[in-house]
């Protein structure tokens, strides 16, 4: 199947590329792909359209997004590649002993370790590819535009970013052309085969950790006043309550990445009515914490927390959240919860499972790109975290 655009001249804010067996086409915005691409490439997936425009009109200070649509050698499309275009901070996810390093050395080379980076994928989270045929066919394909694209604009380095292991044998086309490949941050993910949160505790967890969860609830359960939940699915009203509680947890992060805009709690719910949740929870009138998260095909994703931290230790409101979201997921019938990164310790204590994710990473000239493959287990993301270290085994 052709698709219209395939056969009609490219607009001026369409850049075409010439691949060897094939071409590729570059938006510049979400919406000007071809809707039948984000139809059959991101059926299914919660990182749709309307995701990607979300984060494309909430997101735009620090990125620039592009999305290559492939076509083979017939002028089929075979697939679309979302990209995002940054300046990227090389030792954000280095060891603590080699930032102080890098720190020293950029008080004479301010941009020492930073380069101008595509990567394909999807701004935070695991990333996707729209294969509308075969994804070994697509990703080669994806990766001679990504890497023709990035020279032409200057960029040093291309990267895919953050995808499910069980993609390696579709993306070992990659290894062979030179890219790196190392762990990156895991999602988790808990199978909701239990009736209660109480049958949860009782048939998954270790003694000790029931007894410490039933600590920490009956702390919270007492508080006074009391702990009440609250599920919106818009953010109209409670915006300026949740945002800095949400600032509160992005802003005191041990690594430092992506923190979302206002604008973007509050254009999610506009945009996709029904698909987020705003957990929140507040003692009296005050809101305490906050979870963000979708709702998709049985699976509740966990997405972003916020906390005010006054009072968070002290009533242990990560656990309280975990354990609501969990009965609410429960009571709504979803048959999986899926949690970001990050957090590693107690959320394997909960037994919440890792979900291993790839980095491939290459620099576009040949001389300096078997450097980068040496250098680049060092700067690995997942050795960055102390429990990670202890799982690379079952990461790599």
């Amino acid at each position: 199947m052709t698709l219209q655009l395939a056969g009609a001249p490219a607009k001026p804010s369409v850049a075409e590329i010439k691949l060897s067996r094939g071409r590729a086409l570059v938006f510049e915005r979400a919406r000007d792909v071809p809707m039948e691409f984000w139809a059959r490439g991101f059926a299914d997936t919660p990182k749709d359209f309307q995701y990607y425009e979300l984060i494309e009109q909430t997101m735009g200070r620090a990125f620039k997004y592009r999305y290559l649509a492939v076509f083979d050698q017939t002028n089929r499309p075979v697939g679309l590649q979302p990209l995002v275009l940054t300046t990227q901070d090389l030792a954000v996810s280095a060891s603590e002993a080699l930032i102080r390093f890098v720190a020293k050395l950029r008080m004479l080379w301010p941009r020492f370790w930073q380069s101008r980076m595509a990567f394909a994928g999807c701004l935070v989270g695991e990333g996707e590819t729209g294969a509308i045929e075969s994804i070994e066919v697509a990703i080669p394909l994806v990766a001679e535009s990504l890497e023709k694209y990035a020279r032409g604009q200057g960029i040093s380095l291309v990267a895919f970013k953050e995808f499910p292991t069980k993609m390696r044998r579709a993306f070992s086309c990659l290894s062979r052309s030179g890219y790196a490949r190392v762990a990156g941050f895991p999602p988790l993910t808990l199978e909701l085969n239990f009736a209660s949160f109480d049958e949860y505790m009782a048939t998954q967890l270790s003694r000790a950790t029931r007894k410490n969860l039933r600590r920490k609830f009956r702390a919270a359960d007492d508080a006074s006043p009391s702990l009440v939940l609250e599920v919106w699915t818009d953010a109209e009203q409670i915006i300026d309550e949740i945002y800095p509680l949400y600032l509160a947890v992005a802003q005191t992060s041990a690594i430092q990445f992506e923190v979302f805009t206002r604008e973007y709690f509050l254009e999610a719910g506009r945009r996709a009515p029904g698909k987020f949740r705003y957990f929140v929870w507040r003692q009296g009138r005050r809101a305490v914490a906050f979870s963000f998260c979708t709702i998709w095909n049985g699976t509740l994703y966990d997405n972003d927390l916020g906390l005010d931290y006054a009072v968070a230790y002290e009533l242990n409101l990560y656990y309280v959240t975990f354990r609501d979201l969990l009965n609410w997921a429960l009571s709504n019938r979803l048959r999986r919860y899926a949690s970001a990164p990050f957090n590693y310790d107690p959320k394997l204590r909960l037994r919440l499972q890792l979900q291993p994710v790839d980095v491939y990473v290459k620099h576009t000239s040949s001389w300096l790109n078997p450097l980068i493959k040496v250098l680049a287990v060092f700067f690995e993301p997942a050795r960055t975290d102390p429990v990670l270290r202890r799982q690379l085994h079952l990461l790599r």
